[in-house]
């Protein structure tokens, strides 16, 4: 079972002395990996994997959770019982690729947060002393960009840090001329 930290404002981590890279060529030594757990999340998850190894770098593997208007009015075992589910669901889905960063010796760790994604992701980076942020993007255009907003454009204009956006290519290009 992977290790699972607290929300970031209970966690060890921010306690724990920072990693920093130090050998030729190594450029990172804390990596903040996000995903929601779509398709768009997997590449970034990949590269981000990809760049921990290439530097002996810590990753953090996150993944934030807005608690439901709904729970607000409901008692405080709904609450506990919708947390643990969102704990478990990160489990299940992070589970995997924390035990091959071990296998590969990276220390690699889960972290579920509690907020908004974009909110949520600043504010653990700055608290960790991250040096990359790695993200994944939906490449949504136009309309359901505006009113779906995106998370790796709010991480990119307030993150102090790097941030890598890795565009998801699960969706078929399209081309005007065939060639």
């Amino acid at each position: 079972m992977p290790e699972v930290l607290k929300p970031i404002g209970e966690n060890d981590l921010k306690t724990q002395p920072v990693i920093r890279a130090q050998g030729p060529g190594q450029v990172y030594g804390r990596i903040l990996v996000a995903t929601d757990f779509t398709a768009a999340s997997t590449p970034a998850l990949e590269q981000g994997l990809k760049l921990a190894r290439q530097n002996h770098a810590e990753l953090l593997i996150v993944h934030s959770s807005v608690t439901p208007a709904s729970l607000s009015f409901m008692n405080a075992d709904s609450y506990e019982e919708w947390e643990k589910q969102c704990r478990t669901d990160a489990e299940t889905n992070i589970g995997a690729l924390i035990q091959e960063a071990r296998k590969e010796g990276i220390k690699a760790h889960m972290l579920e947060l509690l907020g908004l994604a974009d909110d949520a992701i600043v504010e653990a980076a700055e608290r960790l002393e991250v040096d990359l942020i790695v993200l994944g993007t939906h490449g949504r255009r136009g309309v359901s960009r505006f009113f779906l907003g995106s998370v790796a454009a709010q991480v990119v204009a307030r993150a102090r840090c790097p941030v890598l956006t890795v565009r998801s290519w699960h969706r078929e290009r399209k081309f005007a001329h065939p060639r």
